[in-house]
């Protein structure tokens, strides 16, 4: 993977690590057949350990991207800075808008979800980024005068949107094709901005993902800085709320934070229409697959990001935009439920998938 001029390739990493891996194989194979007695049982062990799954080569979440390269701008300063990602590769002339928002404690940059936009803009997307955080308490600490975060973060995407259409040369964001996701205190940040999208000028939503809401606890249990009311929210959204088993709602006190918070004040959006979901942890190989706090932050990429947070999003985007890939994005059905299988063949631990709240495990 290599940076040039704003632009990010990433031509022939796929091949590079498979070739790396295939000889790692073959010497393991070879020191096994030398060595023999004890040395070729562990050699046979580390060859037919059970791993993880892989990412999908086609269909949603998969490696079928349709760009091979992003271009990245940065804008504004401060906690009112944003990032914007276009496809390239070839270009074209407008993609629908994504808003990916990061959770508590990024300062700067974009590594929490770098995956996840990296993935997302390669599909055919534009994604903004708002920066609305510098420090621990700057501009909002936690659920204490949220609002300031909750305007950083609406400032970055509208400027975000405006560097965009003031510039030809860029790739024209579709903004009656937006979709919004939300990590953790971003998630919160994200559910106001879609609820309150009317009067603050950003776009309708037609997707809305958010993992994990949560602001904290700081005041109480059940994220006093969401809206009370989200009626402003369009019925029309694919609503999807994910809670991981070892996740907030794990913790002492927390069983109705997150999304059991959130669900039920979306009495106004029809059960066709949300989803309440939760991952496991699932321990069957190694490394193990864990539903904690994050499960879509990019630090720690595994199988639980291409093989759900990636396939859902793509999926509720496709069913939103194109009425299609609706089964691997929306409902309880098993190719939404399915996170894939380990190298012998066992199913991932699948979601549980609800359209009434509470969730647990």
């Amino acid at each position: 993977m290599t940076l040039h001029h704003g632009t990010l390739s990433f031509t022939g990493k796929g091949w590079s690590t498979r070739w790396q891996r295939r000889r790692g194989a073959a010497l393991v194979a070879g020191l096994a057949l030398v060595c023999g007695g004890a040395s070729a049982v562990t050699a046979a062990t580390a060859i037919t350990a059970i791993t993880p799954p892989t990412q999908a080569e086609t269909g949603p979440g998969g490696k079928d991207h349709r760009h091979a390269e992003v271009r990245i701008s940065q804008g504004g300063s401060g906690y009112n800075a944003y990032y914007v990602f276009e496809p390239a590769a070839p270009r074209p002339a407008s993609a629908p808008l994504v808003v990916i928002t990061h959770g508590y404690m990024e300062f700067a940059g974009y590594s929490m979800h770098k995956d996840l936009i990296m993935h997302t803009v390669r599909q055919g997307n534009v994604v903004i980024y708002p920066r609305w955080q510098t420090f621990v308490w700057t501009p909002c600490a936690g659920s204490f005068n949220s609002e300031r975060c909750m305007a950083s973060a609406a400032k970055g995407i509208l400027d975000g949107i405006g560097f965009l259409k003031a510039d030809p040369t860029r790739v024209q964001p579709e903004l009656d094709k937006t979709s919004y996701f939300g990590f953790s205190f971003g998630a919160v940040i994200t559910a106001n901005l879609v609820n309150r999208w009317a009067s603050l000028k950003l776009p309708q939503p037609r997707v809305i993902f958010l993992d994990e809401p949560h602001d904290g606890g700081l005041q109480g249990p059940t994220e006093p800085a969401l809206d009370k009311d989200l009626s402003g929210i369009p019925s029309t959204a694919l609503i999807q709320c994910h809670v991981g088993e070892k996740g907030v709602i794990s913790e002492k006190n927390k069983a109705m934070s997150s999304c059991n918070t959130l669900f039920p004040r979306l009495g106004h959006v029809p059960e066709s229409n949300k989803n309440l979901v939760m991952a496991y942890t699932d321990s069957h190989g190694s490394p193990a697959l864990k539903s904690t706090h994050g499960i879509s932050d990019s630090r720690t990429i595994d199988a639980y990001d291409h093989r759900f947070i990636w396939k859902a999003f793509d999926a509720m985007r496709s069913c939103a935009l194109e009425g299609r890939d609706c089964e691997h994005g929306m409902g309880d059905t098993p190719e939404h439920r399915s996170n894939g299988v380990w190298s012998d063949g066992v199913p991932v631990r699948p979601l549980k998938v609800q359209t009434q709240g509470p969730i647990a495990p």
